[in-house]
Parts: C-alpha cells; sequence; structure tokens
C-alpha cells in the first residue's frame, strides 16, 4: 500500500497538482509495537534497518511513540512526514488507506512550500491562539443564528454548483456562492474569518486534492475509483448533513466540505489558480472573487 500510494503520487500526482509529484513522501509507519519509517532522511531516535524490497525504500525504526490510530502530516525534526497506523486499527480498507495516504501527501506538499509554515503561525498569532492545536479548538461562532443562517445560503449555492451538469452555467453558480459567501463573512469578526480562510486553504484544499486524484488513480484501480465516487459524492451528503443538522454539529467539518467545493469551483473557472496558491495558500476567497469580476 505504501509503495502504490507513492505511485500514484509519482505517476499521477503532476496531472492533478503539478509539481507534486516530487514530493518524496517519507510515511511512518505506526504498529502496535514499533514505528517503521520508510523512504525518509536519517531521524533522530530512529535505528536503521534494511531495504524493503516491496517499496524500495530505506527502512529505520523505533519503539512506538505515537497512537496506533494516527493518520497525519507532520515534521519530525526538519522532515515533513506522514504518520499513519495500520489499517486494521484505522478500520480502513486498503483502498481507503490509500486515499487516506494521499490526502496526507498533499498535507506535506504544503509543508514543503517556501513561507508556508511560518504563514500558518502568523494566523495562530494573528487569531490569539499561538502554538499549536489552535486550528482544532478554534472558537468559531458556528451555534449563533445568523452565522447558521448565513452558511445555509452558502451551502445552498454549493449544492446547486455540484449538481449542475451545464458549463454555461458555472460562473453565474459561482458568483451566486461568491455572494452568499461574502454575506457569511459579513456576519462574523474578521478573525473569525480569517480562520474561515485558513481551514478552506488547508484542510478543503486537501480533501479537494485527496478526491481528485483518487479519480484520476481509480482508472487503473477500481476499489480506488469506488471510495473516489464515495467520498465525491459524499460532498453532498456531507452539505445535506450539515444544513439539516446544523452546522453547530459539523463545525470545523463543514469547513472542510466548503474548501473542497470551492477549490472545485477555482479548477472550473480560473486556470492558474493552483499557481497562487503556491504564494498565497490561504487567499481561495480573494481568488473566488476575482471570478465574479
Amino acid at each position: 500500500m505504501i509503495r502504490d500510494g507513492r505511485r500514484i503520487v509519482a505517476e499521477s500526482g503532476d496531472i492533478v497538482w503539478p509539481g507534486i509529484g516530487t514530493v518524496t513522501l517519507p510515511i511512518d509507519l505506526i504498529e502496535n509495537d514499533r514505528e517503521i519509517l520508510f523512504c525518509g532522511r536519517h531521524a533522530l531516535g530512529f535505528t536503521p534497518a534494511a531495504i524493503d524490497r516491496v517499496t524500495g525504500c530505506g527502512m529505520q525504526w523505533r519503539k512506538r511513540g505515537l497512537p496506533v490510530d494516527l493518520a497525519a502530516a507532520s515534521t519530525m525534526g526538519d522532515q515533513p512526514l506522514i504518520q499513519m497506523g495500520l489499517p486494521g486499527t484505522l478500520e480502513l480498507s486498503r483502498a481507503q488507506w490509500i486515499v487516506t495516504l494521499l490526502h496526507e501527501s498533499f498535507h506535506q506538499y504544503q509543508a514543503s512550500l517556501p513561507g508556508y509554515q511560518a504563514a500558518v503561525d502568523a494566523i495562530g498569532v494573528d487569531l490569539n491562539r499561538p502554538g499549536g492545536g489552535w486550528f482544532l479548538s478554534y472558537p468559531f461562532p458556528y451555534a449563533r443564528q445568523d452565522v447558521v443562517a448565513a452558511f445555509a445560503r452558502m451551502n445552498r449555492c454549493a449544492q446547486a454548483f455540484l449538481a449542475n451538469q451545464s458549463p454555461k452555467k458555472v460562473r453565474q453558480l459561482v458568483s451566486d456562492y461568491v455572494t452568499a459567501r461574502r454575506e457569511a463573512e459579513a456576519v462574523v469578526s474578521p478573525r473569525d474569518w480569517r480562520y474561515y480562510e485558513f481551514q478552506v486553504g488547508q484542510e478543503g484544499v486537501a480533501r479537494w486534492y485527496e478526491l481528485r486524484l483518487a479519480r484520476s488513480a481509480g482508472r487503473r484501480d477500481r476499489p480506488i475509483a469506488a471510495v473516489a465516487t464515495d467520498k465525491w459524492d459524499g460532498l453532498v451528503t456531507s452539505l445535506r448533513a450539515t444544513e439539516a443538522q446544523g452546522l453547530s454539529i459539523w463545525k470545523r467539518n463543514a469547513l472542510y466540505v466548503f474548501g473542497a467545493v470551492e477549490a472545485e469551483m477555482l479548477d472550473q473557472t480560473v486556470p492558474d489558480w493552483k499557481q497562487v496558491y503556491r504564494q498565497r495558500p490561504f487567499s481561495i476567497g480573494a481568488q473566488l472573487a476575482n471570478v465574479t469580476r
């Protein structure tokens, strides 16, 4: 699975996101008693091991220090890497595990962008939450009624965009969404909206990339194609669930869905949006606004 995931990124990643195919993708596999680092530079605390015959990667190992159910991108020293538990522990099939790896590979790509971590840290300071963890605990006003109503309008516009099958209607549907997005921005503080822009740029775009790359890989791997279809349909399902259950239930997970939809909107309307993203990853809203000008 590590071999197949790395191969997908190397062979098809650039089709979805130019330049991502060169990311090295070290992977720290978390077993019950130990961690095995594949394809990485020497990491402090790890003991070098043999070359793995399946992946062709050098291996290193250490006694397990991470949760067995972790699936995340992180940094070890100055080395960005992916840390993932075994499929059985994560309750994922082979195809689901690989698609999760594709998602985390985009986070590793983000970490490789010049100035990216400094931009993330600056947002945390700007939100009065320096240090780690603020992106999970920031008190966005999910339950406030004016916020709920504004995001419900965004939700309906997002669903209309995803349901559309006419290229002639794309820009109007994006324009409708942008109008609703501006109304949502107007009912929260500038600090809250910077948090929104962070989440759609960080997690939303990663989700979009994961789904697009899984679709591409699915042309040669039917189980991955099935996962990609299920997850793409899941965007609409999540929007409907958020509308029915409320933003206060879904919280930041709803922002990830909006971000994936916004990335798809850009992909259909702004040819160079990925180039802009590399320089300004938390400016998805500004790019969307340009579509309507």
